[in-house]
């Protein structure tokens, strides 16, 4: 009885959710019918959605960039309309200026009565320096009073830029400084797993082209992300949301509720109804970055992109784009802008409402011209089909309702028996090559994969693969599909090797080694330390102290050792930058003692010796992706 109640129940909700999706004057059965052939459409006509360039379904013009890279001409004439191409220096407004193409971000000056106030000051020292000598040349030589950060990204050359970094100003979000911090123990990139910082480092090297030639066909087409010293200056003007200040005359609100891929402020100067923003970026919105990212909230974003819009404001400044000029066409922009946000939001729920997984939703959204016409709705870095896939991880998480998958083959067992299925090496092989002749660049992909997986060696794979993907990289609309296709091109041919993992620099891990202890217990091995009880203690040379209890296959970071419920069965003292070397396993534990780095307080050097070595150890001749030609790995 109470599962014919319960059947009853949810027959009656299904009822009501029928009524409501249908019209007035019909059936909910007639509606429900119509609803199945609407979704049956959608999800058949989601293809013409696909980018049918990489299966030879539209043509694709090539073009050349100065540097000599080959790339889709569609792409190259939208970066120059999109960002400054060229080194520009111009005044927007009156007493407002913007300087572009020097780097990856934008500068704005403002003259007041008093000195200069500046946006923004790039990811090194450098660039900090750079952009001082070019504001004395070009703009002004008046003292800079104020330093405004719109996030945390480009804030790394204020120390260089300032006239005196002991008494600047520095303007930003209430979350900057920790941001900052946050992003130097991860590696340099925001990280919601700190832990796994060093990943996210090495795949932000290959998506800001760092495994890319100056020159040829395979050259970088932008600016290259470098590491160098930074100058970072801590925010010490936090500003809150709606606050008005004026600085040397001039009048700025600053507004901090709305984030994009970063807490950002959107700064608006009254006077000359200019904006500065860090929510209108280089082409599309970039919802999910291929270097791996946290969420970035569509409908958040949206929302302080109309805030600027109803300012009405007549100059838009942007971080990473050209600026616009006029009332009218700022508010075209940003209205449209906005709309792409809710369109790429409000779409990919609909195809989940609809029942698609993440393999069709990816196809699924279908833009009004009036959304792919302006050069800021193209392409040039991320591109749309990777963004709702993100949305849907974000809800739904993995598993997209296809119950096949839920224990699904190993990859190199699956694709083992694919390839025996289609009948062996030699034929998968040659219908790869046959896709590439074709044009079917990613069917040609995906079956020279499954090879690849049975066989990372197998020259003749390797080859077609390395021949395929610089093919798609060229073909790619933005910078980040073409820098992460070509740069596995490169080193599928043996021209790079990409590492897996970009570990903290020794400095990094010295500054605060109780950190990097917590850091360290990711490595431990369930299978070496299953019979395993050991509490460790690292007493550091500043005075702070960190444990590693590890129990039976896992490793508990203990923050106050004394105070933890097992007393230390293993004690030592170190000195940070030994500890650094340990961690990065530079040296042994016997070297470190030799050195005097490292003394035991409590146990044996053996007895700690032991219980390291049930953790992995970083080994820099085995840190790739792809395996270099010739090597067993």
């Amino acid at each position: 009885m109470k599962t014919i109640k319960y059947f009853k129940t949810a027959t009656a909700y299904l009822a009501i959710a029928l009524l409501a999706f249908s019209c007035n004057d019909k059936s909910a059965t007639e509606n429900q019918a119509e609803n199945q052939t609407e979704t049956q459409a959608s999800v058949d006509n989601s293809n013409s959605n696909y980018p049918g360039r990489y299966m030879g379904r539209e043509d694709a013009p090539m073009g050349t960039h100065p540097s000599g890279a080959v790339h889709l001409a569609a792409g190259l004439k939208t970066n120059t309309e999109i960002i400054y191409d060229k080194p520009t220096i111009t005044e927007v407004a009156k007493d407002v200026w913007v300087i572009g193409g020097y780097a990856f971000w934008n500068c704005m000056v403002v003259i007041t009565d008093t000195g200069l106030i500046v946006f923004d000051s790039g990811d090194s020292k450098d660039e900090g320096a750079m952009m001082r000598e070019l504001i004395k040349k070009n703009i002004s030589q008046k003292p800079i009073i104020a330093q405004v950060y719109s996030h945390s990204h480009y804030s790394f050359g204020t120390g260089a830029l300032v006239d005196d970094p002991k008494t600047a100003m520095v303007i930003g979000h209430e979350k900057t400084n920790e941001l900052v911090m946050a992003m130097g123990r991860s590696g340099g990139v925001p990280a919601i797993m700190p832990e796994i910082g060093p990943v996210l480092t090495a795949r932000t090297l290959v998506q800001f082209a760092n495994f890319l030639p100056d020159s040829g066909q395979d050259a970088n087409i932008g600016k290259r992300l470098k590491v160098k010293e930074t100058a970072y200056l801590p925010v010490n003007k936090p500003v809150k949301n709606g606050e008005i200040l004026n600085i040397g005359g001039t009048t700025m609100q600053f507004f901090t509720e709305h984030r994009s891929d970063d807490y950002s402020i959107t700064v608006y100067l009254p006077e000359t109804k200019v904006v500065y923003n860090n929510m209108f970026m280089l082409g599309m919105p970039n919802l999910y970055s291929l270097r791996g990212m946290t969420y970035r909230e569509p409908q958040d974003w949206r929302d302080g992109l109309l805030l600027m819009r109803d300012l009405k404001p007549e100059v838009l400044v942007n971080t990473h784009s050209r600026h616009v000029v006029g009332a009218e066409a700022v508010f075209t922009t940003l209205s449209n802008y906005a709309d792409l946000l809710t369109l790429m939001y409000d779409q990919t729920l609909r195809g989940i409402l609809h029942g698609l997984g993440k393999g069709d939703l990816r196809y699924f959204i279908y833009r009004p011209r009036h959304l792919t016409e302006p050069a800021y709705t193209h392409e040039p870095y991320g591109e749309i089909h990777w963004m709702a896939e993100g949305i849907y991880n974000h809800q739904m998480g993995w598993f997209d309702r296809d119950v096949s998958t839920l224990n699904k083959l190993p990859p190199a067992e699956e694709a083992k028996r694919l390839v025996e299925l289609m009948g062996g090496r030699s034929k998968v092989l040659e219908a790869a090559k046959t896709a590439q002749s074709k044009k079917e660049y990613a069917w040609a992909a995906q079956l020279g994969n499954y090879l690849y997986v049975v066989d990372k060696q197998d020259k003749d794979v390797r080859q077609l693969l390395a021949s395929v993907y610089r093919t798609m990289g060229q073909m790619a609309w933005g910078s980040i599909g073409r820098n992460f296709f070509i740069s596995e091109a490169r080193a599928l041919e043996g021209s790079e090797v990409i590492p897996t993992l970009i570990p903290p620099p020794v400095r990094v891990i010295e500054n605060d080694p109780k950190f990097y202890v917590n850091m360290y217990r990711v490595r431990i091995d369930p299978r070496k330390s299953e019979n395993t009880e050991k509490m460790v203690v690292f007493n550091f040379s500043n005075g702070t102290s960190g444990g590693l209890h590890v129990r039976r296959g896992i490793a508990e970071f203990v923050t106050d050792p004394a105070k933890h419920y097992r007393p230390a069965d293993i004690a030592a003292t170190v000195d940070a930058k030994t500890w650094a070397a340990l961690y990065l396993n530079a040296v042994t534990l016997d070297e470190a003692a030799k050195s005097g780095g490292l003394k035991m307080n409590t146990g044996s050097l053996e007895d700690l010796k032991v219980v390291m070595g049930l953790f992995d150890k970083f080994d820099p001749v085995k840190n790739f992706t792809v395996p270099p030609t010739g090597t067993d790995f």
